[in-house]
């Protein structure tokens, strides 16, 4: 299961994952997160995305590209994207859908990423991870 929701003010997404996911969830998840973007009339890069998957699982190598392909090839681009990860098995996973761009990170709490995110100037981004 994904839900999306949205802090206008922030200018942020905030997306929780759980359990095993579908392709065909993640590519619904794409297009409600892009029609969310389009609604509130940002461009590429004008908005953060945070993903909480504290109940997701492994996922299948199909569910990993399609949310590689979301990250790489979207129309709307998160300008920074923070994945809170807590299990290290399945961090690495997570690395690898991460991998294909820049200004991503990863971390073991909400709060941390919400700091990464709200608070540190671009230049001091990490390339792919943090914490």
């Amino acid at each position: 299961m994904i839900t999306v929701d949205v802090e206008p003010s922030r200018k942020l997404l905030r997306t929780r994952m759980s359990g095993f996911l579908s392709v065909q969830e993640v590519e619904d998840f794409s297009r409600r997160e892009q029609g969310l973007v389009e609604s509130m009339g940002w461009k590429s890069g004008e908005f953060l995305l945070l993903v909480d998957t504290e109940g997701a699982v492994i996922q299948s190598q199909e569910v990993v590209a399609a949310l590689q392909g979301i990250v790489l090839h979207s129309r709307y681009r998160a300008g920074r994207i923070a994945v809170v990860r807590r299990d290290a098995l399945t961090r690495f996973q997570t690395e690898r859908i991460l991998g294909v761009r820049d200004n991503t990170a990863i971390f073991g709490s909400v709060e941390d990423a919400l700091e990464w995110l709200l608070f540190l100037k671009p230049e001091v981004l990490p390339r792919k991870r943090a914490g």
